[in-house]
């Protein structure tokens, strides 16, 4: 069997392209080692309180952020010049505030 020069670059080219493309896929199948890293490479976030990931091989992350490992799951907004009297009830959200709570929001 006879190859052209025109057949053996082609192969070269497809030989280089599938090894860089090979580079590509093992850079973003190194596995996460934080949470933050799990939810940016699958976003499988369980709905559980603190937030947990699943990582493509199975690792589970949990969050252990300052505000959720400190036990509060709300942001704290106080003093920001708005009364929040009526909030979500997610993580997240902003803590409900009232005059005994936040009186610099929500003096009356």
């Amino acid at each position: 069997m006879r190859l052209s020069l025109l057949s053996i670059a082609s192969l070269t080219l497809l030989a280089v392209a599938g090894s860089s493309a090979c580079a590509q896929v093992a850079e973003k199948l190194a596995p996460p080692t934080t949470f933050e890293e799990c939810v940016a490479q699958s976003g499988k976030v369980m709905k559980s309180y603190p937030p947990r990931c699943v990582s493509e091989g199975g690792i589970i992350f949990v969050d252990q952020r300052e505000e959720l490992s400190a036990g509060k799951a709300c942001k704290d907004l106080c003093g920001d010049g708005i009364c929040q009297e009526i909030v979500c009830m997610a993580i997240g959200c902003p803590c409900a505030e009232g005059p005994t709570s936040c009186p610099k929001d929500c003096a009356k």
